[in-house]
């Protein structure tokens, strides 16, 4: 499997030339060694027959999506994310800290371009996709997986709607499925279960042996939204940030071992998703580009191509460390060459980033 590497002084990744996946992403914090706090697949590229979809011969860290879920418009692209997520990038240029690829197939007309960068003195991952002429409308999102082993403490910034998709995602004998489906989420920590009771959805992970899915959509007039997973027990909080005008969503795939089929078979476990998305929860581009309950909200499900204009999507994720006895992140605050992170006990932590690159996305 070809990987592009990419380094600073803080982070080290590389990036598939298949799907275009962030593998192994590194982060100095302090400390005598680098957080790895990106989920990877539990098996090898090798391993899978010719018949699986390439996103899964190299699933790991993140990847973009175009259309996000199942490709059920285009009957020359069946897989699913995509061709972003399972065609051939081909590198474009480079520089100190900077990736550019181009994925050699189009998406609906449209021309796709990925830029990757890392700076120096920040533990943060940039990337900007820009989808240039094509026609139509598309859901598209970015796919982060975390691995949640130790537990991970989920937080998000303020949100309009959260819910689960109106069908399981899976269903006996082959998979199984926890949480009610068709709910509407007014309060996180008491999320509806199928036979009954209530879960926290905050914290991962909440059960074993299933796969589940559950999304909200983000204030859409913040100047931009967080996702932000801490991990109490390794002192470190990761964090998304994101324009929710372009990115409106957060859907969050939790997936546990509820997968019984090939190539999952039950091992894929301790992998949690939280994917900032356009799109009409995984139910696929027919779905999103339609008339859907989201849609009849107000909430965007798909991004609209047009043969001159152009779609850029930015997202920035980064690790910080915490001092203990910091809990779930309580808000994220722009601070003069970066953010403030804060939990509801009065802990702060300062991560250096630029904001302007999701906040100027006009």
């Amino acid at each position: 499997m070809k990987i592009f590497p990419l380094s600073s002084d803080r982070v080290s990744l590389g990036i598939t030339e298949t799907g275009g996946h962030l593998s192994d992403v590194a982060f100095d914090i302090g400390g005598a060694s680098r957080v790895m706090p990106m989920h990877t697949a539990p098996w090898s590229p090798d391993e899978l027959g010719a018949d699986i979809d390439p996103i899964l011969h190299v699933l790991r860290g993140d990847f973009f999506c175009a259309p996000f879920a199942a490709n059920d418009v285009d009957p020359a692209e069946t897989r699913i994310h995509g061709a972003t997520a399972n065609g051939a990038w081909r590198l474009a240029a480079s520089g100190d800290g900077w990736i550019d690829a181009v994925l050699e197939s189009p998406v609906m007309g449209a021309r796709v371009t990925k830029r990757v960068e890392v700076r120096p003195g920040e533990a943060m991952v940039y990337q900007r996709h820009t989808l240039e002429g094509g026609n139509g409308r598309l859901p598209l999102g970015q796919h982060a997986m975390l691995h949640g082993d130790p537990p991970l403490r989920l937080a998000f910034s303020p949100f309009v709607w959260a819910g689960t998709p109106p069908v399981p995602v899976e269903t006996p004998p082959e998979g199984r499925s926890v949480l009610a489906t068709g709910q509407t989420m007014t309060d996180l920590t008491r999320a509806a279960l199928a036979d009954g009771g209530t879960t926290d959805v905050t914290r991962f992970p909440f059960d074993t042996g299933h796969d589940d899915i559950w999304s909200l959509a983000s204030e859409p007039d913040l100047a931009f939204a967080w996702t932000a997973a801490t991990c109490a027990e390794a002192g470190w909080t990761w964090f998304g940030l994101k324009d929710p005008r372009t990115l409106p969503e957060t859907l969050v795939w939790t997936s546990h071992g509820g997968r019984r089929y090939a190539p999952w078979n039950g091992r894929h476990t301790h992998c949690i998703g939280l994917e900032e998305i356009c799109s009409y929860f995984h139910l696929g581009h027919a779905a999103s580009i339609a008339d859907n309950p989201l849609s009849r909200r107000g909430i965007p499900t798909s991004a609209t191509l047009e043969p001159s204009g152009s779609v850029v999507i930015p997202y920035m994720f980064g690790l910080v460390a915490t001092p203990p006895g910091f809990s779930a992140v309580a808000r994220i605050d722009e601070e003069d060459g970066g953010v403030i992170i804060a939990d509801d006990d009065g802990h702060e932590v300062f991560a250096a980033c630029d904001l302007s690159f999701v906040t100027n996305n006009d």
